[in-house]
């Protein structure tokens, strides 16, 4: 039989668990809701849970991964996060889960996992160096090379979220900052601006609809997003020299108005050849987070 792994992903609103080969397959998973306003150890019974019913239905294995909100420290502690998940920042989260499954456990940041999953078997397969963003109600980034998440000293390398815009409004940031990519750039920002340009809520799935029918706020709006998510990609990509630009998250239903927009925007930021990096959409979806814990969990990191 294939040896498979423990793979966890825990996100502000739904735990999900599995049981993932080194190939990506999946053979069983289950998800319950994220317990996130009832503290550490509600989250970490609530994934430790869901751990032992999927070895008690589908038998025993010896490692498992984890892909989380919040920045991950070198020894698999939370050392910040939002609020969305309470009291979360100073959690041992590796070392309390160790201890309760009773085998190694590996865990790295949500984003992290996604680009490791895009690095080894997605959009960025076979390239050396990959840059990986996740455009959602945040904005999330990570960088791989040769096959292996580059953590960083403090566990957050690849964050563009929090790179400077070159557009500077004063708009804040959740991280505390202002004028960061994430405060122009994600699903959220871009919801919040088109409904200061107009004073009408809109979700960005209809942002995009009025957009694609000619809606002028709302093209500007998108356009705007595409502008600075190229500028920073361009800019970071100067620093990081990745070989290929992965974008994924919730906001690539946009990327027929996004990314054409965002690669032009790149190059004018680009330095010498990196001026012809492919910026292009990731292959893996909602379950990208689990497939890049498991792949964690394979190498031992």
């Amino acid at each position: 039989m294939t040896e498979r792994v423990l793979a966890v992903d825990i996100g502000g609103t739904k735990i999900l668990a599995g049981l993932v080969a080194a190939d990506g397959t999946t053979a069983a998973s289950e998800q319950v809701a994220t317990p996130a306003r009832e503290g550490p150890a509600a989250i970490i019974a609530a994934v430790v849970g869901l751990c032992q019913r999927l070895q008690g239905e589908h038998g025993p294995v010896s490692r498992c991964g984890v892909g989380t909100a919040g920045v991950v420290g070198k020894h698999g502690e939370i050392t910040s996060a939002t609020n969305h998940l309470t009291g979360w920042a100073g959690t041992m989260l590796q070392d309390r889960l160790a201890e309760a499954l009773d085998m190694p456990v590996t865990v790295l940041n949500d984003v992290q996992a996604v680009g490791l999953c895009e690095a080894v078997l997605g959009a960025a397969k076979g390239h050396a160096s990959a840059l990986v963003l996740a455009l959602g109600t945040g904005v999330g980034g990570a960088i791989v090379r040769n096959g292996r998440v580059e953590r960083g000293a403090y566990g957050i390398a690849g964050s563009v979220g929090h790179h400077l815009s070159p557009v500077r409004r004063g708009r804040p940031c959740p991280c505390g900052g202002t004028d960061h990519l994430e405060a122009y750039a994600s699903g959220t920002a871009m919801e919040a601006e088109y409904r200061a340009r107009t004073g009408r809520s809109a979700g960005l799935r209809d942002i995009a609809a009025l957009a694609r029918s000619g809606d002028l706020v709302a093209t500007a709006v998108i356009a705007e997003a595409a502008d600075v998510l190229g500028a920073v990609i361009g800019s970071a990509n100067n620093v990081i020299d990745a070989d290929i630009v992965v974008v994924g998250g919730g906001v690539l239903a946009l990327q027929d108005l996004l990314l054409p927009r965002a690669r032009d925007a790149a190059r004018r930021e680009a330095l010498g050849l990196s001026k012809a990096v492919e910026i292009v959409p990731a292959e893996f979806g909602t379950t990208a987070c689990l497939i890049g814990a498991a792949l964690a969990a394979w190498q031992g990191d």
